[in-house]
């Protein structure tokens, strides 16, 4: 295998600035260029760098950072973690640029299908990471929980020396990084634990601190939402991969589960609020939606949409929460209702559409 000497990434925004930085800060060797854009661009632009705090300290790691796409050129390895909804046009962009570059989509949603029309499949991997990453200034990106990424190749084509090499090339940061063969039950699996997030977003919850620990919340939205989007998975016979760590689909509703038993809950709740309570996570769509920017929730509960109206299942929780983040994109001022209002609207919804038993909270 070739010798990594060059990493670009494109679309170094707080999942491409992390892996990236990390990897030069511990590899000062490697050079490193960053693909970004506005005003976190302009400021690594100035200070010749990138500031990385997590549970490692605070560091300031010198990167070159651009948003010319000829600075690409002679790359060995590519990180491509743009926003989900530029993922065709960016990679048309850079594709002459990459080259026979390998590249691995750290992205949410799923985008194979969209990347291997573009670049190389024998050199494409796609995977999903469960730390959680957050831009909190210009220049600057925190990580506030570290989780496993999982990658694997996005064609039967990429060999395993090429997956392993990416795997290994990650793995430099210092985070935890698997490959796996089953990477788009790995993606679901991701991308379900969103659909339940970005739901939270609709009342600037802390998913994690508030969110599944509100009887009423965890139990007329989030619980829903997972078996609505379990229920779809089987129909679409997707099996989902299962993941390290909380992130985990499964083992994160067993979880919600157990807060609805008494004496477990209250344990559960007390390690929730504790001195070992998990960090707060910030979702893209919440930065977004504050920026006036378009979010990706089309390709992340809308991904749920789609993928049951195409196996004749329907998902009309996953639907109303695309519906209500279209409706804050449109605001001047996106207005987060309180949780009790989006739980009794939710359960409103469950009651008027459901068959039954589709929106059961305990599948």
């Amino acid at each position: 295998m070739k010798k990594i000497r060059k990493i670009s990434v494109i679309g170094a925004g707080a999942i491409g600035a992390t892996f990236g930085g990390l990897i030069k800060h511990r590899k000062p060797e490697m050079e490193m260029v960053f693909i970004a854009r506005g005003q976190h661009c302009q400021a690594m632009q100035q200070r010749k760098g990138v500031v990385l705090k997590g549970d490692w300290g605070e560091v300031e790691v010198p990167v070159t950072a651009t948003s010319d796409p000829q600075a690409v050129e002679g790359s060995d390895f590519v990180l491509f973690t743009v926003k989900t909804q530029d993922t065709e046009s960016t990679a048309r962009q850079f594709a002459p640029m990459i080259g026979d570059a390998a590249v691995v989509s750290l992205q949410n949603g799923i985008n194979q299908h969209v990347l291997s029309k573009i670049l190389r499949r024998d050199r494409l991997m796609v995977g999903m990471t469960a730390t959680n990453m957050a831009i909190v200034e210009p220049g600057v990106v925190v990580c506030q929980r570290r989780g496993v990424s999982v990658i694997g190749p996005a064609d039967a084509s990429v060999s395993d020396a090429t997956v392993q090499q990416a795997c290994q090339t990650l793995a430099l940061s210092g985070l935890p990084v698997e490959a796996t063969a089953s990477i788009v039950g790995a993606q679901y699996n991701k991308l379900l634990f969103n659909t339940m997030g970005y739901a939270s977003v609709l009342s600037a919850t802390d998913f994690l601190r508030d969110g599944i620990l509100d009887h009423q919340w965890r139990n007329q939205v989030a619980l829903p939402i997972r078996a609505e989007g379990l229920r779809v998975l089987e129909a679409a016979k997707i099996p989902l991969q299962r993941v390290s760590g909380m992130s985990d689909y499964v083992r994160f509703g067993r979880l919600m589960g157990a807060l609805n038993t008494p004496a477990l809950g209250t344990f559960v709740k007390w390690m929730m609020k504790g001195p070992a309570k998990p960090p707060q996570l910030v979702f893209s769509v919440y930065q977004d939606l504050l920026r006036h920017r378009p979010t990706e929730i089309d390709f992340v509960n809308g991904e749920i949409v789609r993928l049951a109206e195409a196996h004749g299942v329907r998902a009309p929780l996953n639907a109303e929460v695309v519906r209500r983040v279209h409706a804050m994109e449109r605001e001047e001022q996106p207005v987060f209702l309180d949780r009790a209002e989006i739980a009794d609207a939710f359960h409103t919804l469950r009651r008027e559409r459901s068959d039954g038993n589709e929106c059961d909270a305990n599948s």
